[in-house]
């Protein structure tokens, strides 16, 4: 395709259903987003939205721009040739958009500010592949598909991907925050980046802090529950569904839902606190039918997120419940971690990470985010070097986060740049097949005022404890279910009802267990699973891994002597990708590495 511009932008055409995959070598092939939009000189497609569009549109509008409907992709087409990024700048949404434009031939990518809409990039000759999902750039024509060991080395190390790496070598995740033109007259790309994070003037007192943070998530709540809409929330019982419940303006639609076994701390907190905001809600059970579905589960996230998230699966039974109660765009906590990062996953920070210096950091970066996937690992296991790999992606990612203040900052700015925008951005992939997710943590100003909080108010339940005594103090009483004590008690509250938990946990008493116990189903129910896939023959010569190790590891899982349950769900998850769950295949006759 010499001199020719084949682009695809793929969403499904409505909740639930599979995406439309089409690639071919027209400039810009016909388009399956939430909006498009067409004239004569140009085509233009949005996944996902801008938030306060009307706004946007008013405000352009004012300054001569006309305007024939309300479309997003028109939106974003009219306000990028008015203002050029600086534009862009200034949006809020969760988008990817391309426009064409025949004159000049060429296809502008623009990227979201934390790049919550995941959207790939491939070079092929003469041409520039364009797509929401891996699965439709590998069927175009002449792309590098060979095992990419940089990807693969990050996602058998942390769980998820760093910077733009993916599976496979001839095809990137383009950033977040970009604005990439391919001129396919020449055969050339450019790409600048139109924001980056940077710390803002540091807020030294917590009233401060709690005003400037409480102001700007009432306005990103706002923008994300217009009147009219058919609103839902995750609601669980920890803090950060609880927050955007709490600041949710009056009068919306709104409708909330929650995930756990029968009686559950999770299930009876948020009952308890969908009462008292006056909303319907809805207890999903997780049941032993789970299990029996877990394969058909499982097979079925990987196809929706290609293959490159790591996760069992567990709330792919419940996608059907959003549909039934008629939401059509679902509230979700995620990037709440950003205001307790005690409580942040591998990225959670202890004593030792707010008193590194930067080159203790790194090490202290790359045993925290690693550990849970490698500890126990024979470094024989693989047929390239997972560790060494690992350890440069993440020395890069470092150099892209910047701190005015301390190292430790940087952690924090690691998992903005990097678990929101290559891991929490894919697992929403999931749940925008079946309700547009919004998250209102993950919002231009929330963050501005979170750049500028010291680490130290932003490691439990500080700033969020006094929005909601201002906001819903009756939210308060509460308990939160990641310490068994109400938000806002003291320390040894605290410690004393985690302990209550995990003692009941273990005595089985209903409602205390978790609702998912990974490592035991491996080692129990799927069983069959685990061998069928890692053991197969084909999975075993893929090149990759060392057969030996590879039931080494398996077995030393399912006889209970070393925990390897993540890295044998991204084994898993790999091999049915491998096997067509997400449509991931070499093609007959290409050499793997």
């Amino acid at each position: 395709m010499p001199g020719l511009g084949a682009a695809a932008f793929v969403r499904g055409s409505a909740p639930g259903k599979p995406a439309e995959i089409e690639t071919c070598a027209a400039p810009l092939p016909h388009l399956v987003a939430h909006a498009t939009f067409e004239t004569r000189e140009a085509r233009a497609a949005v996944d996902g939205e801008v938030y306060g569009a009307d706004l946007e549109r008013a405000r352009l509008a004012r300054s001569g721009v006309a305007f024939t409907g309300d479309s997003h992709a028109e939106l974003l087409m009219r306000g990028y040739d008015a203002e050029g990024v600086r534009f862009l700048e200034r949006l809020h949404g969760a988008f990817s958009a391309v426009i064409w434009r025949e004159a000049n031939r060429t296809l502008t990518v623009i990227t979201d500010r934390f790049g919550m809409r995941p959207i790939y990039m491939a070079r092929p000759a003469g041409a520039c592949v364009v797509a929401s999902e891996l699965k439709t750039i590998l069927r175009a024509p002449g792309i590098d598909d060979g095992w990419d060991e940089d990807g693969l080395a990050q996602l058998f190390a942390f769980g998820h991907f760093l910077g733009d790496n993916t599976l496979h070598r001839g095809v990137r995740a383009l950033p977040a925050a970009i604005c990439g033109v391919y001129d396919a007259g020449n055969d050339s790309y450019r790409e600048e980046r139109y924001w980056t994070h940077r710390p803002g003037s540091p807020i030294a007192r917590v009233d401060a802090a709690v005003s400037a943070l409480e102001a700007a998530l009432v306005a990103a709540v706002a923008r994300r529950a217009a009147p009219g809409e058919r609103l839902g929330l995750s609601l669980s019982g920890g803090l950060d569904a609880r927050t955007i419940l709490a600041l949710m303006p009056r009068g919306v639609d709104l409708r909330t839902v929650s995930l756990g076994i029968e009686g559950s701390l999770d299930h009876r907190s948020a009952t308890a606190l969908a009462a008292l905001a006056g909303v319907p809600h809805r207890n999903y059970v997780l049941d032993g039918s789970f299990l029996a579905g877990f394969e058909t589960y499982l097979r079925a996230m990987v196809k929706l997120t290609d293959g490159q998230y790591l996760d069992q699966g567990i709330v792919m039974p419940a996608m059907g419940v959003y549909q039934e109660l008629g939401i059509e765009f679902l509230h979700r906590g995620h990037g709440g971690e950003l205001l307790h990062m005690k409580k942040a996953y591998a990225y959670s920070l202890d004593d030792e990470a707010l008193g590194a210096s930067e080159p203790a950091l790194e090490a202290w970066l790359f045993s925290h985010l690693t550990g849970y996937m490698l500890d126990g690992v024979p470094d024989r296991l693989f047929t390239f070097d997972v560790r060494g790999r690992a350890r440069e992606a993440l020395r890069a990612a470092l150099v892209r986060t910047e701190s005015a203040g301390r190292p430790v900052d940087r952690v924090w700015q690691l998992f903005l740049n990097e678990r929101l925008h290559r891991e929490t951005a894919l697992s929403m992939q999931m749940f925008n097949n079946f309700a547009t997710v919004r998250m209102p943590f993950i919002d231009n100003d929330v963050v501005a005022v979170l750049l500028s909080i010291p680490a130290e108010m932003k490691l439990d339940e500080t700033l969020q404890a006094a929005i909601l005594r201002r906001r819903r103090p009756e939210f308060l009483r509460v308990t939160n279910t990641n310490t068994g004590a109400p938000v806002g008690a003291g320390r040894l509250a605290r410690e004393i009802g985690y302990a209550r938990m995990r003692i009941a946990a273990k005595l089985g008493l209903r409602g205390y267990q978790p609702y998912e116990r990974l490592g035991l189903w491996l080692r129990r129910e799927l069983r069959d699973l685990v061998t069928s896939t890692l053991l197969r023959e084909d999975f075993l010569d893929a090149g990759l891994f060392r057969p030996d190790v590879v039931r080494q590891v398996v077995g030393e899982h399912l006889a209970h002597r070393v925990n390897h349950t993540f890295l044998l769900m991204s084994l898993l998850i790999f091999g049915m990708g491998r096997e067509g769950g997400s449509d991931l295949r070499q093609r007959p006759g290409d050499r793997r590495p």
